[in-house]
């Protein structure tokens, strides 16, 4: 969430925000219940400092102990009611946004670089023909066993996403950061404090309500997590490279791009995750962002990166990029990986917190992004190294790893 004293300060500020997301938020309700919540606080300090007498109450006292008593629960109630309806509304607005962010939705997307030649020079097949051809994925029988959206990933395919996990987890590693495994579950509060499910929006989580637990969408949930209510030193960037499946029911999403293994319910992820002081936070994307480029780079995946719109925005995110992999299926660029600065949103939810310079507590910024995934790194190679006659050269960076030049 925001810090309410933004709010406060410059109402204005946060309704310009909220409205370049294009979305509507009842700021003055807010702010009323913000003001309503202030008073009564005030009030019910006051009465339980009078429900402390000095000595033993005579008859007459213990009577107005009574009434101060009931006056008390009753501010109290209210107060709790108050405070539900206040941070069910603030938890509903989003991150403030970046300076240069463009305007607009999806369309504003804003083109800031490319790298790598485009096309080939022959008529190039999907993946799905591919993996026929190789004998790479099973999605009949993942939809016999499950249903649409989950497939079976065989030997040569296996091997070619382990090669890939390796090569980013050595790049990752001499980049600074800590493997880890993360839980394929976390607890709702967990989840609803990274902003992964959104109050009054249709979830794209797996959610198991008996035991209050969501399935994972991306490892940035328990990582986000992990430090929950401690204060952490951030003096130098903690950086943490999460390996996990993920899990989406990508509802309403298979209008685009929707063969194959471009939209899936589960697939493998490496996810990058930082915490930093907030001077760092804006190198710190930027880092993660050129890490993103490197591995691209080096699996020899031609992409564009781009600037993500005002509208387009997570609500979490302060700042957004993603990498987009040229598909020379369909001649155009598609979304491989993001990365997000969410400033202090997130940790602010989950309490997290380091010494400032002035050696006071101060919420602490988190960053993410997307190393490679299972899905559509795997896509992005296959479709773009293949060979006129159906073959696959592998990017000279994988073959050591994969044991072969070619798949």
């Amino acid at each position: 969430m925001i810090d309410i004293k933004l709010l406060r300060e410059n109402p204005t500020a946060v309704e310009d925000s909220i409205a370049r997301r294009g979305l509507k938020i009842d700021i003055n309700s807010l702010s009323s219940l913000d003001q309503k919540r202030i008073v009564l606080a005030q009030q019910a300090e006051a009465l339980r400092a009078k429900l402390k007498p000095a000595g033993k109450p005579t008859d007459q006292e213990l009577e107005a102990l009574q009434a101060t008593k009931k006056e008390f629960e009753k501010v109290s109630a209210e107060l709790s009611t108050i405070t539900v309806q206040y941070q069910d509304l603030l938890s509903q607005v989003p991150n403030f946004i970046a300076p240069n962010t463009p305007d607009g939705g999806e369309e504003n997307n804003r083109v800031e670089k490319n790298w790598g030649k485009p096309g080939l020079d022959f008529e190039a097949k999907d993946h799905v023909e591919l993996s026929d051809l190789h004998d790479l994925i099973n999605f009949e029988a993942g939809a016999k066993v499950s249903g649409a959206k989950f497939y079976f990933l065989k030997t040569k395919a296996v091997l070619l996403w382990r090669a890939v996990s390796h090569l980013v987890e050595d790049i990752l590693l001499d980049s600074g950061y800590e493997l880890m495994m993360v839980p394929h579950m976390v607890s709702s509060s967990v989840a609803e404090g990274t902003g992964f499910l959104p109050k009054g929006e249709e979830s794209q989580n797996y959610v198991d309500s008996k035991q209050d637990l969501v399935m994972i969408a991306t490892a940035e949930l328990p990582l986000t997590g992990y430090h929950k209510d401690d204060e952490i030193d951030v003096s130098k960037p903690l950086r943490y490279a999460g390996i996990s499946p993920c899990y989406r029911l990508e509802a309403g999403a298979y209008g685009k791009f929707s063969s194959g293994l471009y939209r899936v319910h589960q697939f493998e992820k490496i996810e990058m995750y930082s915490y930093t002081s907030p001077a760092d936070s804006e190198a710190e994307l930027e880092k993660i962002l050129a890490l993103e480029e490197k591995i691209c780079q080096a699996l020899e995946i031609p992409y564009r990166v781009v600037r993500i719109a005002s509208g387009d925005l997570s609500a979490p995110a302060y700042k957004k990029y993603d990498i987009e992999y040229y598909s020379p299926v369909a001649d155009q660029y598609r979304e491989l990986t993001s990365c997000s600065d969410c400033t202090s949103y997130q940790a602010r939810n989950l309490n997290i917190r380091y010494r400032n310079n002035d050696k006071k507590l101060d919420f602490v910024h988190t960053l993410n992004g997307t190393a490679a995934t299972s899905s559509r790194t795997l896509i992005a190679i296959l479709e773009n190294h293949q060979q006129p006659d159906g073959s696959i050269n592998l990017p000279t960076a994988l073959q050591s790893y994969y044991g072969s030049e070619k798949l």
